[in-house]
């Protein structure tokens, strides 16, 4: 099982800082991950991060074919699958049925922070993630977001 990990580096002001703490610049790392476990015909999306409980995370699922058929001939309505996953204890999940989904490739794409948001996540982020900072952090819409991704083969 392959494992993606996204670490959002800070200026060093950071570094005197335990992780999931504000920075004095106003700024704030988050570790997110994002990884897959299929049982039958279910796909489980499971990850780790340093987000507190109740933040929100967003993942789009999106299978190969779904670019590539028309959707009117898809073999199921949810080759393309989004949602979102609420944090409990440093972790998310997601169950996705794949019940008539062929084999192929899946890709994964976990985001935060997407509204709407808790009003203490909005406050320790920022309402658009303007309180995130670093390399790993990418501009979505007017926003910044982290981003984790994983790919792989769906067999049935």
């Amino acid at each position: 099982m392959a494992r993606r990990r996204l670490f959002v580096p800070l200026a060093a002001a950071l570094a005197a800082c335990g992780p999931g703490s504000i920075a004095p610049g106003g700024t704030e790392r988050v570790d997110l991950t994002v990884e897959h476990r299929s049982e039958w015909r279910t796909l489980w999306l499971e990850g780790e991060t340093n987000l507190p409980d109740g933040a929100h995370v967003n993942y789009r699922v999106t299978h190969e074919l779904a670019a590539d058929v028309p959707v009117g001939e898809w073999p199921a309505a949810n080759l393309i699958e989004s949602g979102r996953s609420t944090v409990r204890d440093g972790t998310y999940w997601a169950k996705i049925s794949t019940f008539n989904w062929p084999a192929g490739e899946v890709r994964v794409v976990v985001r935060f922070p997407l509204p709407p948001q808790p009003p203490e996540i909005v406050e320790r982020y920022g309402a658009f993630g303007e309180h995130l900072a670093g390399d790993g952090v990418k501009a979505l819409q007017g926003m910044k977001t982290v981003e984790a991704e994983h790919a792989f083969t769906h067999r049935r």
